[in-house]
């Protein structure tokens, strides 16, 4: 397994979820095949990935897209008139990152960074933000997921409490 450094270009491995990443969020098979640029190193076995946006497929892109437009949209709102008159088209249009927290082992070595592309200003740079609105149209979430879980009773509670506990001991 290679040692990875800030820096370095990777490609996350397709390969089938287990149990294990489930319960760890770790990896999912929709991130196979994204590239992007390790941000941060935290162990030999958890690595920070900074996704390349042209790498995304259009459903995560648009999905980062309105979020980035959220975020811009709340940080313009919450300044006060003389804030935002002094802002500069650049500082309006910033950019998130897109990051993910992988484990060393679904990465390999990725192809060269794409060039930088220049950020598109728009001339309608005054975004709405509205804190009750939600997209119908991206769905954020696995459809066989149900909407409602079914809540433990007690009784299942302490039983995985126990199992846990006796897990931990061995």
């Amino acid at each position: 397994m290679p040692t990875w450094k800030p820096g370095d270009r990777v490609k996350v491995i397709s390969r089938k979820q287990t149990e294990a990443d489930k319960e760890t969020n770790q990896y999912f098979p929709h991130m196979a095949h994204l590239t992007g640029t390790v941000a941060q190193v935290f162990s030999k076995d958890e690595v920070a990935v900074r996704v390349d946006e042209d790498a995304m497929p259009k459903l995560l892109a648009d999905v980062h897209t309105e979020a980035v437009r959220r975020m811009r949209a709340k940080f313009i709102e919450s300044l006060g008139e003389e804030q935002r008159r002094k802002l500069s088209k650049e500082e309006r249009q910033f950019s998130a990152n897109f990051v993910l927290l992988l484990r060393s082992a679904d990465l390999e070595k990725g192809p060269k960074a794409p060039p930088k592309a220049q950020p598109s200003l728009l001339d309608d740079d005054e975004e709405e933000y509205d804190g009750t609105s939600v997209r119908t149209d991206v769905p954020y979430d696995d459809a066989s997921v149900p909407d409602q879980s079914k809540r433990k009773t007690k009784k299942e509670l302490a039983a995985a409490e126990a199992a846990e506990l006796k897990r931990r001991r061995n």
